[in-house]
Order: C-alpha cells, then sequence, then structure tokens
C-alpha cells in the first residue's frame, strides 16, 4: 500500500510539473503566434497526444524487456483492432467487440513473442529490429485483408459508421467534442495509471523493470525472463490495438490499412515520443507525447502548410539523440551489435582460381544470364518492360544500401529519400533550366551525397538502432515535406520528357529505357564490387566488426563512416536520376517512406553480405508488387524477411554462392585438389552429424542397458 501511495504521489508531482510548464508554454505561443492557441486547440491536442502516448509507451515496454526499438507496434495490435470494428459494424455491441479484440491482441502479442521474437533471442539486437519490420508488414497485410475475406466486410464499412456508443457533445471554442474525443480522455489516462501501477506495485511489474536493467542476472535470480518478455509482448499489442479503435472515430478511415496506426505520420511522432523519454521514462513519454500533440495541433491552428510539424519533429529527435548520447551510446553498447551475424562471402579459392571449368564456367554463365537478362524485351509487353526497368532501379538502390548496411553497419531507413533528393536535383536541371541530362545527373549524384553526408553527421555520435530512428524521420519528412511541390516548387519538376543521349539515343520507347537501366545496374554493380575488394572497403568491413580495434590501428573511423554515406548517397542518387526520366517527373509520393521500407526488405531477402543477392531481393519485392494485391505483396515481403532471418540468414545470395560452393567441391575432386576452405564447412557438418548420432546411440545404448538391468533385478 505504501509502494502504491508513493507512485500515486510520484505520478502527481510529474502531472503538477508538467502542467505547470504547460501553462506557461501556452502563455508564450498565445502571445507570440498569430491566431493564438484557444483552449478547443488545447484539448484537441490533449485527445492527439494521449493517443500518440499509448504507441509510445508499447514502444518503450519493449525496448525495456528486449533492448530493441519495435517498429511493428503500430501494426501489432491492428488485426485485433480491425476483427473488434468488424465485430461492431455487424451487429455486436462496442462494449462487448472492444474487450473482446483486446484479448485477441494481447494473445496475438505473445504468440509473437514466443514464435518470431523468441527465436532471435541470442541475435544482435539490430536483426531483432529487421526482424519488427517484417512482422509489420505481414500483420498491417492482414489487417488489409480480414474485411475483403470476411462476409460483406468492406460494403459494411461504408454503411455503417464505427464510433463509441458515447453520443454526448460539448463545445470548447473553437472546436466542437464528441464522446469519441470523451472516450480518449477518460480511458487512456486510466490505462496510463494501471500501467504505471503495474510495473511498481506488482511482482510480474518489478521483474519487468529488474530484467529490463540486466536480463542475465534477473534470470540467475530466479525472474522468469521469458515469461515477462511474453507479458510485455501482450501488453504492447493491447496497446497498439486501444490507440486504433480510439483513434477510427476520431479521424476516420478510407480503407482499414488507416487502423493499423496512421502511416508513417504516426511512427514518427511516437519515435519522436520514445526517445524524448530515453525509451524507459513513462512519465516523461506521457508529458512528452501530449506536448507534441498540442504542438501539432498548434501549428495546423496558425499555419497554412501543416507538414512543417514533420521537419520539426525530425530536429526534435537529432536534438534528444544527441543531448542524451551519453545513455543512448551505452544502450548501443548493450547486446546491440553491428551485422556480425552475416557470414562474408568468401572469394573462389586460389587453388581453383585459375582453372578452365571455373574461369571459363561461371564467367560464362554470368555472360548468359546478363544476355538473357539483355534479350528480355524480344518477348516482354511494355508492361513487363516498365516493370523490369525498375526493378533494375530498385536494384541500383538496394547496392547503396548494402554498402551503407552490409558493409558499413549503419541500419539506413531513408535511403529512398536520398535517391528523391539526387532525381529532383537531376529532373528540375534538365526539365526547367535546359542543362544536358549528364552534368543533370552528376549534379543529382553530388546532391544526394552531401544529404547523404549530413544525414550521416549523427552517426558519429549517435549509433546502433537509434540511427535508424533519425534516418526513418528524415524518410518521413522527404516525402511529405522536402520532396513536395507545394513547399518547394523551384526544386520539383512534374512533368520532363526523356532525353537523347548523344544526340543519336533516344529512350522515348520501354525497351530503350529498359536496356539503360540494365547496363547501369552493371557499372554499378561492378564499381561496388571493385569497391568491396580495395583498401577503402575492408576498412569499412574493419570499422563495422570491432570500431575500437580499428581506432587502435590508426583507422579513421570517422572518416570511413562518412564514406560509406557519401558512396551510398550518391549511388542511391544516380538511381533517383533514373527513376524520374523513367517516371518522365516526379510528382506527388514519388518517393514515399514505404519505399525505403521496402528497399531495406530487399536487401535484407537478398543478403545483407551479397551482391548478387540484392538484385534477388528487388526482383523478389518488385515481382509481388506487381503480381499480387498490395495486401498479399505486404505479407509476401513480410514473410520473405522473417522466413530468411529464421532459416537462411545469408539470404537469396547465401543460396547462390552454396551453389557456386558446391560446383567448386566437385571441380576439386574431379581434378584430386585438396582445397581447405572448401571442405572445412562440410566437416564441420559431418563432424556434428558424427556427434549427434554417437549421442543418440550413446542415450539408446544406456537406456537398453537399464532395461536390461531392471529385467535382471526382476528375475
Amino acid at each position: 500500500m505504501t509502494l502504491v501511495l508513493t507512485t500515486l504521489r510520484e505520478r502527481a508531482r510529474s502531472i503538477a510539473i508538467g502542467v505547470i510548464g504547460s501553462l506557461a508554454l501556452w502563455a508564450i505561443a498565445a502571445a507570440v503566434l498569430t491566431k493564438g492557441v484557444p483552449p478547443g486547440v488545447v484539448l484537441r491536442g490533449i485527445v492527439s497526444g494521449l493517443l500518440y502516448a499509448l504507441t509510445a509507451m508499447g514502444i518503450i515496454l519493449v525496448y525495456r524487456a528486449n533492448r530493441v526499438i519495435n517498429l511493428s507496434q503500430a501494426a501489432l495490435g491492428s488485426v485485433a483492432a480491425v476483427i473488434a470494428i468488424e465485430f461492431v459494424l455487424h451487429g455486436l455491441p462496442y462494449l462487448v467487440a472492444v474487450p473482446l479484440g483486446l484479448v485477441i491482441a494481447a494473445l496475438i502479442g505473445a504468440g509473437t513473442e514466443r514464435v518470431i521474437i523468441r527465436r532471435f533471442r541470442n541475435a544482435p539486437r539490430l536483426i531483432v529490429m529487421v526482424a519488427t519490420i517484417g512482422l509489420a508488414q505481414i500483420l498491417t497485410g492482414i489487417s488489409i485483408l480480414i474485411p475483403v475475406v470476411w462476409e460483406g466486410g468492406l460494403k459494411g464499412t461504408k454503411a455503417v459508421p464505427f464510433g463509441t456508443p458515447f453520443k454526448t457533445t460539448f463545445f470548447v471554442f473553437p472546436e466542437l467534442f464528441r464522446g469519441d474525443h470523451l472516450a480518449v480522455l477518460v480511458a487512456v489516462p486510466l490505462v496510463i495509471l494501471v500501467i504505471g501501477l503495474f510495473l511498481r506495485a506488482t511482482d510480474y511489474g518489478i521483474g519487468i523493470r529488474a530484467a529490463a536493467e540486466n536480463s542475465s542476472r534477473a534470470h540467475l535470480l530466479g525472474i522468469p525472463v521469458l515469461r515477462l518478455s511474453t507479458m510485455v509482448w501482450s501488453i504492447a499489442a493491447v496497446l497498439s490495438a486501444l490507440t486504433a479503435i480510439l483513434r477510427v472515430p476520431l479521424v476516420g478511415f478510407v480503407s482499414f490499412q488507416d487502423v493499423s496506426g496512421g502511416g508513417f505520420a504516426l511512427i514518427l511522432r511516437t519515435l519522436a515520443v520514445a526517445v524524448i523519454a530515453r525509451m524507459e521514462n513513462l512519465p516523461r513519454a506521457v508529458i512528452g507525447a501530449i506536448a507534441i500533440g498540442v504542438f501539432e495541433n498548434a501549428a495546423i491552428w496558425n499555419l497554412p502548410r501543416t507538414t512543417v510539424v514533420d521537419a520539426m519533429l525530425v530536429v526534435v529527435i537529432l536534438v534528444a539523440l544527441l543531448v542524451q548520447r551519453d545513455f543512448f551510446s551505452r544502450a548501443a553498447e548493450t547486446g546491440i551489435s553491428s551485422w556480425r551475424a552475416i557470414r562474408e562471402v568468401r572469394p573462389i579459392p586460389a587453388e581453383l582460381r585459375k582453372l578452365p571449368e571455373v574461369r571459363f564456367g561461371l564467367r560464362g554463365l554470368g555472360v548468359l544470364l546478363l544476355v538473357v537478362a539483355a534479350a528480355f524485351p524480344l518477348w516482354a509487353n511494355t508492361s513487363q518492360e516498365e516493370a523490369a526497368s525498375l526493378v533494375w532501379i530498385y536494384a541500383i538502390v538496394a547496392i547503396s544500401l548494402l554498402v551503407l548496411t552490409g558493409w558499413a553497419g549503419h541500419i539506413s531507413l531513408g535511403q529512398w529519400a536520398f535517391a528523391g533528393f539526387g532525381g529532383a536535383t537531376a529532373s528540375v536541371l534538365y526539365g526547367r533550366h535546359g542543362w544536358d541530362i549528364f552534368p543533370a545527373a552528376l549534379a543529382g549524384v553530388v546532391v544526394a551525397s552531401l544529404v547523404a553526408l549530413l544525414v550521416g553527421l549523427p552517426a558519429l555520435r549517435i549509433r546502433g538502432p537509434f540511427l535508424a530512428v533519425t534516418t526513418l524521420a528524415f524518410a518521413v519528412t522527404s516525402a511529405t515535406y522536402f520532396l513536395e511541390d507545394r513547399y518547394f516548387p523551384w526544386f520539383i519538376e512534374k512533368r520532363i520528357e526523356r532525353p537523347v543521349l548523344l544526340n543519336r539515343l533516344p529512350l522515348d520507347r520501354p525497351w530503350q529505357m529498359y536496356l539503360v537501366c540494365l547496363v547501369s545496374l552493371v557499372g554499378v554493380a561492378a564499381g561496388a564490387n571493385a569497391l568491396r575488394r580495395s583498401h577503402t572497403g575492408r576498412i569499412l568491413i574493419a570499422v563495422r566488426d570491432n570500431e575500437i580495434a580499428a581506432e587502435a590501428s590508426a583507422i579513421n573511423t570517422t572518416r570511413a563512416k562518412l564514406t560509406a554515406f557519401v558512396i551510398s548517397g550518391a549511388i542511391a542518387g544516380f538511381a533517383g536520376v533514373l527513376y524520374v526520366v523513367h517516371e518522365n517527373g516526379l510528382y506527388t509520393d514519388s518517393f514515399n517512406a514505404n519505399v525505403s521500407m521496402l528497399l531495406f526488405s530487399m536487401v535484407v531477402i537478398g543478403g545483407l553480405g551479397s551482391l548478387p543477392g540484392v538484385v534477388l531481393g528487388a526482383a523478389y519485392i518488385r515481382g509481388v508488387q506487381f503480381f499480387l494485391p498490395p495486401e498479399w505483396a505486404l505479407l509476401a515481403s513480410g514473410a520473405g524477411i522473417l522466413f530468411l532471418l529464421l532459416f537462411l540468414p545469408e539470404g537469396l545470395g547465401g543460396l547462390l554462392y552454396a551453389a557456386r560452393d558446391s560446383y567448386l567441391r566437385w571441380v576439386a575432386r574431379r581434378r584430386g585438389i585438396l582445397v581447405p576452405s572448401l571442405v572445412a564447412d562440410r566437416r564441420v557438418e559431418e563432424a556434428e552429424e558424427s556427434q549427434a548420432r554417437i549421442a543418440i546411440d550413446t542415450a539408446l545404448g544406456g537406456l537398453a542397458s537399464a532395461k536390461a538391468d531392471e529385467r535382471e533385478v526382476h528375475v
């Protein structure tokens, strides 16, 4: 009881401080802003902030339990929310359907932890964060698919509005509030209070806090760490579902895709809240969420261009990370390494490298594949040629991501934004100012590399998955603000004509654009391969694997990190130039943040250590987009990420190199050459199989001996 009272006093003190500070800021804003900040705008901001707080609390709880940033939090409860909404739309009472949906959410969260997250218990935390990206895509796809397969699902959403059963209304200048707003104002503070009491006053809550501090020590003390992790994921799923159920009546939805969290705008705001709270302080998260909600609504009330809020949130995230960099640096060192789990691709052994069947066999296969790719337009139709051109463009961006993430170890969720800056620069110089396409493309590459350099500067201070938060915020802001003609009309050229290269090579036909994209991909891949073999490439790998040891070896790690960003940005910028030429300009949402997530999926599916694998990953992702509906495409890409992370960490590229090594073993046996590097893995596998057989035989022999002893005793 004393602990409960102490908790309540701490909460009351935090609330009092927050209220006093908010009143002071309110007075300043009312005096500075043209339209002021009326009470109704503040109240609407509090409603929005409370919903942000629910999602941010889920992110914080998962981080405290597993030390992983859960990028699937907004989608974690989407399936249960869709089911609950469908229940209401088909006649089930709201007060029955919503609790039932929250129970389903808890079960989904527990199942997610036990089936997926627990399998990555000993993996680097960055790998787990990638798994949450795949999980988010799967859950979002299912949430879209449910009303489609549900009998009359979509028709029901159009005929019957979804909302709370509370029909009261009240007016606070200048807004009219309904029972839906009142439900948020009442339910969310109660949920926050219950979670606070649960964490501080119950054995399970204290265990969760102890496991968050040191899971190994908590396990030695007898705390059920795995059970508590399952409980945390269940709570996070319930918070996600509750957010969606409360949010839909306020903002509405065109399709059930909006139920999965409101898109990247919500993710940006909740990540900003979580970073402000240092990924651990729930009261600070609530205060920060309300502050962001009020700031956003005040901007909507006073400014004609409200997406400036997204740009401001990027600044907030950067400042919060840099001011608290000591804490985040320590957090990055607790179980969060780079991509060390990815096995490097071995070169062809020197013993076999000069053999004719190796030299000409593998090269001949590569030439054959290139000839088949070049001959593709002979039997493809126009739409297939256009889609294949996009595959090659995406593959070029994936190569840029391979350089930055696979080789340098910096996870980037904003790579498509780099391409956007390169494409926008080239299109405006070529289409509006009359530049030749080649210097315009060069300018686009330079601008993209400089933008990547600026985004990479925080990497000198911010480590691990927190840099991913920065790049995701940059991607969202670029899509909604920097690459929008409403805000920067001088930078965006909506319509351009495809150029004539060197005054003799037109690109107006799809097959011509296809061949240019294919040749560009081959050139970029050759350059990336040369980079990997160079001194610079070896430095990138060394810094990725062990930065401290690299510094001890007199390697300039700062220059290495920035070099990776510059090279990666330049490659992405070149792909952006090809994209705007392919699309005849730059349109709204051309460089949507969702594409950055898909590009990251390509690299993971293809293999973070494989150059040919990223091309396969691009073909896989673009193929499912071309042949499948959006909801099934999300399922396919998300399932591909999880499957490969679970069962084939080397990705699709690992299959290619496994086939290559099998061929090399055949050549070695045929020639009678012993190649230690090729037989090492096989011997390890055979040794493991032999040990397993010995263990089984020993166990069976012991069991037979025990039964014989039992028979002798019985006789």
